[in-house]
């Protein structure tokens, strides 16, 4: 039999929550009413006992015996409250809340169909909540946009900018204690004149710099269908603001299902982590040059968060690709690659070669 979803309602009214990123507070559209996460989380506990103790009298269920495994229960939880859609064109998979209606992939905008439920092992331990509204996104979407030139206008109209799609994205964010050596020859050049001859003195040095350095959150993302680029391009984000995972914060918007694992995105980390040593072990050397550099790098102690990090998503179908935009749900960073409408920069062209034409013009003429 399957599990009925929990929906998250109002105190005062009982209809249905969602979660207002310009409030950061859970509302209903019904009574107007705003709410904290302590609130409805209360309310909540109160809710699900109630339904219980009614369907334990009625023989539906048996009491809960192991009420004290909280992973088991959250991920059971997590699997009865979360849908998953398969995109048939390209393949996305969709987590959204029972509540909404995931009528197209955020990728293609093809219609998805109902998969069924999510395994509870995708529940993340913690998520960062959007920190503002579609209507915001809009309007920083646009103004980075506008700021480039020869773009095609269709990226800035009312029916484009209206797929811009509140996701969740699946992180992987690492902390990590480091170890890097450094060994290179550093020269310093010194040059000066006398006379008619030009000096140059070259003293070279053996230079060795070791560091400890530790590292609080370095993200990855965990899904194949976006660019690592573009997820990166928009970093940071601020995870002082997040919070354990609710079901209640994906209200109205969706997410992504991760399909790359921790192990798989750890070279990536790494590489992140060993070339911002080599930053900041150079940052201590004062010479010239730094030549035969080599660097030996080791990583100590390695834990990690499985998140859900804000993003508004957006793309764009142009000339045969598809291009990925994105603006972070909680700095309002915009990252793209932008198309080239050579329309546009036609006529652009076109215009500058007839000005210039003109000034070369109207130049001879009153040399005349």
């Amino acid at each position: 039999m399957e599990s009925e979803a929990k929906q998250f309602h109002c105190p005062n009214c009982n209809a249905d929550l969602k979660f207002s990123p310009g409030q950061q507070q859970f509302t209903c559209d019904y009574c107007r009413s705003a709410f904290t996460e302590a609130d409805v989380l209360a309310y909540q506990r109160k809710y699900m006992q109630t339904e219980q103790e009614y369907r334990s009298k009625q023989g539906q269920i048996p009491p809960e015996q192991n009420v004290s495994d909280q992973e088991r229960r959250a991920r059971e939880q997590f699997n009865e409250e979360t849908m998953l859609y398969t995109c048939p064109s390209c393949g996305a998979e969709i987590m959204c809340d029972r509540n909404t209606a995931a009528a197209f992939c955020y990728y293609c905008h093809n219609p998805v169909i109902l998969k069924g439920r999510v395994d509870g092992m995708y529940r993340p331990s913690m998520v960062l909540p959007f920190g503002f509204d579609k209507n915001a996104a809009v309007e920083k979407y646009k103004a980075w946009a506008k700021k480039k030139w020869f773009i095609p206008k269709d990226l800035t109209s009312s029916v484009q900018v209206e797929k811009l799609t509140g996701l969740y994205v699946p992180f992987w964010v690492a902390r990590s204690s480091t170890s890097s050596r450094m060994e290179a020859v550093g020269e310093n050049v010194r040059t000066w004149s006398s006379g008619s001859y030009r000096y140059t003195e070259t003293t070279s040095y053996r230079v060795v710099r070791e560091a400890t350095i530790n590292y609080e959150g370095v993200p990855a993302d965990g899904s194949q269908k976006i660019e690592d680029q573009l997820m990166e391009a928009i970093e940071p984000f601020d995870y002082s603001q997040a919070r354990p995972f609710n079901m209640a914060y994906l209200s109205g918007f969706y997410a992504d299902k991760y399909d790359v694992d921790k192990e798989q995105v750890l070279p990536r980390i790494q590489e992140r982590m060993y070339q911002n040593n080599a930053k900041m072990l150079d940052a201590t050397t004062n010479y010239s040059y730094l030549k035969r550099r080599q660097q030996y790098n080791r990583t100590d102690s390695l834990s990690w968060d499985y998140m859900l990090l804000p993003v508004w998503f957006m793309t764009f179908q142009y000339q045969g690709k598809l291009w990925e935009y994105a603006v972070n749900g909680q700095t309002g960073k915009v990252s793209g690659e932008l198309p080239i409408s050579k329309t546009k920069l036609f006529w652009i062209g076109m215009l500058i070669a007839l000005g210039v034409a003109a000034v070369l013009f109207l130049g001879g003429y009153f040399f005349l």
